[in-house]
């Protein structure tokens, strides 16, 4: 079926069941990849997720930071200038303890979930062990795994990437408007024919 949209999309092979079951979301930094992922999890709607979504946040004195907003209860404000501590991103501070904290019940949730959503594997994942094993338990387990990779080498960015199991997506000015109905119909079309009530 050929598609309204006069731009190439990415699903053109969905469906196809040969596909790597882990999706890994790249692309340069301000391009909307988290903004992507978020808005394809609110379609994905009524499924059991682990993993967790980390938006951006302005305060009122513009100082930028992240939010880390598990699936499973853990969430607070993870990288801010407000934040002390000797993990820093520039002249942000990172909460590792509460990062530590929502690895930890995102992880026991794995198993019992319908998809695992990941943002980011990066730098902030590359100081915890725990993340670590929590990123390899997910790309290896039998659901779909939605991960947004930091594009820039890395020791476990650099691991993922290279597995056999995954496909990559590109998020630019172009598809950033409409690819998030992309990677929701790309987990759909694993999930869908195991729904049986």
């Amino acid at each position: 079926m050929e598609s309204d949209s006069p731009q190439p999309r990415a699903t053109t092979s969905i469906g196809h069941k040969q596909l790597p079951k882990n999706l890994l979301i790249t692309g340069s930094s301000g391009t909307g990849k988290s903004t992507a992922l978020s808005q394809a999890v609110e379609q994905l709607g009524r499924r059991r997720f682990a993993g967790f979504l980390s938006p951006r946040v302005v305060d009122d004195r513009s100082d930028q930071g992240w939010r880390l907003e598990g699936f499973n209860g853990v969430s607070g404000l993870l990288a801010h200038a407000s934040i002390s501590g000797r993990h820093r991103l520039g002249l942000l501070g990172v909460d590792m303890a509460l990062f530590e904290r929502c690895i930890a019940s995102e992880f026991a949730k794995i198993t019992s979930a319908d998809v695992v959503i990941i943002d980011e594997i990066g730098i902030i994942g590359g100081w915890s062990r725990e993340f670590e094993k929590f990123v390899r338990r997910a790309l290896d387990h039998d659901v779909p795994t939605v991960a947004i990779v930091r594009q820039k080498s890395g020791e476990l960015s650099d691991e993922v990437k290279s597995r056999g199991d995954v496909e990559s997506w590109t998020v630019d000015r172009d598809n950033r408007d409409w690819i998030s109905g992309d990677i929701a119909l790309w987990v759909e079309s694993f999930d869908q024919p195991t729904r049986q009530s």
